[in-house]
């Protein structure tokens, strides 16, 4: 059942000073938050196919290269969850009804975001690569 399958992404600068946030108006638990950019996996496409679309989606800019960092799953569903450098960050700009900008990562207000953001971006940006999977018991 693809419906509760998702993408989600944080684009950042290359030199990882920067990164693309979206302030979400649904689903209701995110309403006025920042989060990642992405969404729902369709029928047929893998998470990086749905990566790839949802941010073009979202922000008109094509993203061709991501890279999956962790996986989330639990009996809400799966999302995979996915890191880009690039400076093609600085080109996005707001395509459908939620506002897409630009936060300078050292600046970023946690206050304004989806709770797993104080974790998941210093996990994006960690230098050595590590990749996690968190499932649920």
């Amino acid at each position: 059942m693809e419906e509760n399958k998702y993408s989600l992404g944080f684009c950042f600068s290359e030199d990882k000073s920067h990164v693309a946030l979206i302030n979400k108006l649904k689903p209701k638990w995110q309403a006025g938050r920042l989060n990642g950019i992405g969404g729902k996996k369709e029928k047929g496409e893998d998470y990086f196919e749905c990566m790839v679309r949802e941010f073009k989606e979202e922000t008109g800019v094509l993203v061709p290269v991501w890279t999956n960092f962790c996986t989330l799953s639990g009996t809400w569903g799966e999302m995979h969850i996915f890191n880009s450098f690039t400076d093609e960050v600085f080109s996005v700009k707001t395509i459908e009804t939620e506002q897409v900008e630009i936060f300078k990562v050292s600046e970023l207000p946690f206050e304004r975001t989806i709770p797993n953001l104080r974790w998941l971006i210093p996990l994006a940006l960690d230098k050595d690569g590590v990749c996690g999977e968190l499932r649920e018991p």
